[in-house]
C-alpha cells in the first residue's frame, strides 16, 4: 500500500513539474509572440513617425503652418508723379481683388448632415449638396460682378483642389462695398473675399504717354515707370495670423505684422500745360498736311537741359495702353493684317486654315499697331535731320574762324562734287550772298563749301563734340543712337551732304541738345525729365543739378551764330515762324529720306533770341504729296519745313514765353499793329472823333448821314489791331448784330485786312516779319469762311510765305 501510494504520488508530484512547465513553455511563448507581433506591427508605425518627424519635418510643418495659419500680402502704396507745378501726372488708388477658395466652398457644406446615426454617408445627397452650391454661386457672381466671362468662373468655382482663385481684379470701391453686403449677408467669408491693391491711374489720360510709361501686372512697363520702377514701388508688407479650420482669421500672440513701404514721389520737369501746347500742334499739323508717319516735338530748357515737355504721334491713353485710339493707326493696322495674311498663306507649312492664317495676321499686325504707339518717335526713333543741322555747322566754321560774317558765297543752284551734282533747293540759285544771308536761304551749295573749309577732320570733331555719336543719356529707357559715317570711312561727297544734314540719322533728342549748345553759350548739357525724388511727405531724397558734358564753342561764337539764327526768322526761310513780340530765332529742315515720297519738314527755334529761355523742336513725318504736284501736299501747302512746321512752330513758341511770362518787346513797325482799345466817340461829331482814333493808332469809315455819331464797331473798349478802320454810324444807320465771315485764306495782307472790314470784322495778322510781299498770303483764319460772328470780331489771320530750305540732293 505505502509502495503504491508513494508511487502514485511520485506520478502525481512529476506529473505537476510537467505541467507547470507547459503552462510556462506556453506563456514564454505567447509573451515572446506578443512581443514579435506588438514589435512588427509598429514598425510601419515608427516608420511613419520617422518619416513624417524627421525625414519630411520640413514639408510637414510648412503643411501644418499652411492649414493653421493666414499670410496675407499687404500691398505698397506706389509713388505719385508729378509735373514740374505739382499737377499729378500718374497715381495709385486703392482697388480690389475678388478671391475664391473652391476647396474652402466645398468644405463648406458638411458631411454630418449626410451622415445618419450608424455613421454612413450619403455619398450622392452630399455631393449633390456640393454640386447644387457651386451652381448658385455661379450664378451669385455673375449677377454680383458684371462682365465676367460665365465659363471662366464656372470652371474657377469647381477647381475644388485649389484654395485660390482669382475671380476678378481691380474693382472700384462702389462694386467692392456691393460685394462686401453679399459676403455678410450669405457668410461666405470662409471661401469668398477680398484683398486690397492698387491701380495705376493718369488724370490726364494721354498727356505726356510716351515718356510717362505705364504700369501692367509686373510693375513698371514703359517710360518713367519703367525707368524709376524700383523708386516708385515700394515695398509690399505683410500679416500672418492664425485661423480656425473654418478659415476664420484670428489675431492673438502668435500675429505678425510687417509694414509695407511706400514708394517714393517723381517730380518731373515736364510742364503739363507746355505738354499740351505740344501735343495740340502736332495735331494741328497732322490734320492741316495730311502727315502719314507721325509727328514728335521736344521743348527744352536750353541752359540747363531740363525737358519741358516731349511729344510723340500716334499716342496712348495710359489708362488703358493696350487699346489703338490713332484713327491712321488702325488703318494702316488693317492694310498690315492684310499683307501679313497674304505672306502667311504663301508659305504655309504647317497647312493652316484660312481663319487660322487671319487669326496669325491680325495678332501680328495688332502688336506692330500697339508697339508703334507706345515707341516715342522723339526718343526711340531716328531721322535724317535736315537743315537744322546747318546751326551746328555754322557754330563750328565760326568757331575755328574759316568763315566770318563779311564772306561771301556764290550760288549758281548746283555744285559738282566728285561724280556727284548736288542741286540748291533754289535751282536757279541764290548768286551772291553773304553769311547770314546763306543761312537765312538754307543754302546748300554754301554750306557745302562751309564744311569743305572745315575738312573731314575738323567737321568730324565737332560732329563728335556735338554729341551726334553719342546718347544724350537721358532718364527715359530705350533712347535710339544716331547712324553715322566712321571718320576713316568719309568721303569728300559724304561731307557735302553731311554739312546740309542729309544721309545720316540722328535722334531728335541729340539735336535739340547740340542746337542747345550752338545758342546757350556753348555747353553741351544733359538733358533729363525728373527734377526731383521726395517722400510721401515732400522731403526730397535727390535732386537732379544742370550737367554740362563739354563746352563745344566759345559764348562769342555761340552770340555770333544766335545772332545770324534770328535773322533765319527775320528775313530768312524761317520768316514764317515771327511772331510780333518776340525775338525768335531758328533753323528749317527738310529731310529727303531716300524713300519715294517720304519728307520729314522740321523747325528748331529759340527764344527770346536775345536770352534763350525755350528752344522747339517739331517735325512732321511725310505729308502726303498730291497727285497733281509733288511738291505740295495733298491739302495744297508747299512741303518745306519753312511752309510747315515754321508756321505751327512760331505760335507755340510764343503761347510757351506768354505761359512763361516773357514780357513782350515790340519794335517801332510792330508797335502800330499792337492791339489798342477802341475809344467812346458816340456823340461826337466826326472831326473829334478822328482825332480821339488818331490817339489810338485807328482809321474810321462812316455809315449813313448826319452831325453826330449814334454808334460805333466795335463798341468802346474793345481791344483790336492798332490800324484796324472803325466804323461810325450816323443818323438813323445802326450796326447789324452778327454776320458772315469772309474766306480770306490766298489773299494778300492789304486783300484780305479790306475783305474783312467791308464785312465788319477786324483782322489780327499773324506769322511772318513782313506782310507786304509779294508772295505773301494768308494761309489760315481763326474763323472759318462762310461762317457767323458777331459784328466786330477780329479775326486771327495767319500769314506765310513759299519757302524752300534746303531738302535737295540729287546725287
Amino acid at each position: 500500500m505505502r509502495e503504491e501510494y508513494g508511487r502514485k504520488s511520485r506520478q502525481s508530484a512529476g506529473g505537476g513539474t510537467r505541467g507547470s512547465h507547459s503552462k510556462r513553455s506556453i506563456f514564454r511563448r505567447t509573451v515572446f509572440l506578443m512581443a514579435v507581433c506588438g514589435v512588427l506591427m509598429f514598425i510601419p508605425l515608427f516608420w511613419k513617425l520617422w518619416n513624417i518627424a524627421i525625414v519630411n519635418h520640413d514639408y510637414y510643418q510648412q503643411l501644418a503652418t499652411k492649414q493653421q495659419t493666414l499670410d496675407l500680402s499687404v500691398s505698397s502704396s506706389r509713388g505719385n508723379i508729378y509735373d514740374r507745378n505739382g499737377n499729378v501726372l500718374a497715381m495709385s488708388a486703392t482697388v480690389y481683388n475678388l478671391i475664391l477658395s473652391p476647396n474652402d466652398l466645398e468644405k463648406s457644406v458638411s458631411k454630418k448632415d449626410f451622415t445618419d446615426e450608424e455613421g454612413n454617408l450619403d455619398q450622392a445627397a452630399y455631393e449633390a449638396a456640393v454640386a447644387a452650391k457651386q451652381d448658385q454661386m455661379v450664378r451669385d457672381l455673375m449677377a454680383l460682378v458684371p462682365g465676367l466671362d460665365e465659363e471662366r468662373v464656372d470652371t474657377q468655382v469647381h477647381a475644388t483642389k485649389y484654395s485660390y482663385r482669382e475671380i476678378k481684379k481691380n474693382i472700384e470701391e462702389e462694386e467692392a462695398q456691393a460685394i462686401r453686403e453679399y459676403i455678410t449677408e450669405n457668410k461666405t467669408s470662409a471661401y469668398l473675399y477680398l484683398t486690397p491693391g492698387t491701380k495705376r491711374y493718369y488724370p490726364y489720360s494721354g498727356l505726356a504717354a510716351q515718356a510717362l510709361g505705364f504700369v501692367n501686372d509686373e510693375g513698371g512697363a514703359y517710360g518713367i515707370e519703367a525707368a524709376y520702377n524700383d523708386v516708385l514701388e515700394g515695398t509690399a508688407g505683410r500679416v500672418v495670423t492664425t485661423k480656425t479650420g473654418a478659415g476664420t482669421q484670428m489675431y492673438n500672440a502668435y500675429s505678425d505684422f510687417v509694414d509695407a513701404i511706400d514708394g517714393y514721389d517723381l517730380t518731373l520737369t515736364i510742364d503739363a500745360t507746355i505738354q499740351s501746347y505740344l501735343e495740340k500742334t502736332i495735331e494741328e499739323g497732322i490734320q492741316d498736311y495730311d502727315v502719314r508717319n507721325g509727328a514728335f516735338a521736344i521743348a527744352m530748357d536750353p541752359n540747363t537741359g531740363a525737358v519741358l515737355g516731349i511729344a510723340s504721334s500716334p499716342d496712348f491713353d495710359p489708362n488703358n495702353y493696350s487699346k489703338i485710339l490713332d484713327d491712321m493707326l488702325n488703318g494702316k493696322m488693317d492694310e498690315n493684317t492684310q499683307a501679313i495674311y497674304e505672306q502667311l498663306k504663301a508659305d504655309n507649312p504647317e497647312n493652316l486654315t484660312d481663319a487660322e492664317l487671319m487669326a496669325q495676321a491680325e495678332s501680328q499686325a495688332y502688336s506692330q499697331a500697339v508697339m508703334s504707339q507706345w515707341r516715342s518717335k522723339a526718343i526711340d526713333d531716328t531721322y535724317e535731320p535736315g537743315s537744322t543741322f546747318k546751326a551746328l555747322v555754322l557754330a563750328a566754321a565760326l568757331e575755328e574762324g574759316v568763315v566770318s560774317e563779311s564772306d561771301t558765297f556764290y550760288c549758281s543752284g548746283s555744285v559738282k562734287i566728285a561724280d556727284h551734282t548736288i542741286h540748291c533747293s533754289k535751282v536757279t540759285g541764290h548768286g551772291s550772298q553773304t553769311l547770314a544771308e546763306a543761312v537765312g536761304n538754307s543754302c546748300n551749295p554754301a554750306f557745302i563749301a562751309i564744311g569743305q573749309r572745315l575738312g573731314i577732320d575738323l567737321f568730324y570733331d565737332y560732329f563728335e563734340a556735338f554729341g551726334m555719336k553719342e546718347k544724350t543719356g537721358i532718364d527715359l529707357p530705350g533712347e535710339g543712337k544716331g547712324v553715322v559715317w566712321e571718320r576713316e570711312d568719309m568721303i569728300p561727297t559724304d561731307l557735302a551732304v553731311a554739312s546740309f544734314g542729309q544721309r545720316f540719322n540722328v535722334t531728335p533728342l541729340q539735336m535739340i541738345r547740340g542746337f542747345a549748345a550752338v545758342i546757350n553759350g556753348g555747353n553741351l548739357v544733359k538733358p533729363y525729365v525728373v527734377q526731383s525724388i521726395s517722400t510721401k511727405d515732400g522731403t526730397v531724397v535727390q535732386n537732379t543739378e544742370t550737367e554740362v558734358v563739354r563746352q563745344v564753342v566759345s559764348q562769342e561764337t555761340s552770340q555770333r551764330a544766335t545772332d545770324i539764327l534770328e535773322q533765319v526768322v527775320s528775313k530768312g526761310t524761317g520768316r514764317n515762324a515771327y511772331v510780333a513780340g518776340y525775338r525768335i530765332g531758328g533753323k528749317t529742315g527738310s529731310s529727303e529720306t531716300g524713300e519715294t515720297g517720304r519728307t520729314i519738314v522740321s523747325f528748331m527755334g529759340f527764344a527770346p533770341a536775345d536770352d534763350p529761355q525755350v528752344i522747339v523742336l517739331l517735325a512732321y513725318d511725310k505729308p502726303q504729296e498730291s497727285a497733281t504736284n509733288p511738291k505740295e501736299s495733298t491739302t495744297g501747302v508747299y512741303i518745306s519745313g519753312g511752309n510747315m512746321a515754321a508756321p505751327k512752330a512760331g505760335p507755340l513758341i510764343a503761347q510757351i514765353l506768354d505761359y512763361m511770362g516773357v514780357e513782350k518787346k515790340y519794335n517801332a513797325d510792330e508797335s502800330a499793329a499792337v492791339d489798342v482799345n477802341t475809344p467812346k466817340v458816340t456823340g461826337m461829331t466826326v472831326a473829334d472823333a478822328k482825332k480821339a482814333l488818331d490817339k489810338k493808332n485807328l482809321k474810321y469809315r462812316t455809315v449813313g448821314e448826319g452831325e453826330s455819331i449814334t454808334a460805333q464797331l466795335p463798341a468802346a473798349g474793345a481791344s483790336v489791331p492798332g490800324g484796324s478802320t472803325v466804323v461810325l454810324y450816323l443818323g438813323d444807320a445802326v450796326p447789324e448784330e452778327s454776320g458772315t465771315v469772309p474766306d480770306v485764306v490766298g489773299m494778300s495782307y492789304e486783300g484780305a485786312k479790306k475783305r474783312l472790314e467791308e464785312a465788319g470784322f477786324f483782322m489780327r495778322a499773324s506769322g511772318v516779319s513782313v506782310y507786304y510781299s509779294n508772295t505773301t498770303t494768308a494761309s489760315d483764319q481763326s474763323i472759318l469762311g462762310g461762317e457767323t460772328a458777331a459784328m466786330g470780331t477780329v479775326v486771327d489771320v495767319q500769314f506765310s510765305n513759299i519757302v524752300e530750305d534746303g531738302a535737295v540732293d540729287s546725287r
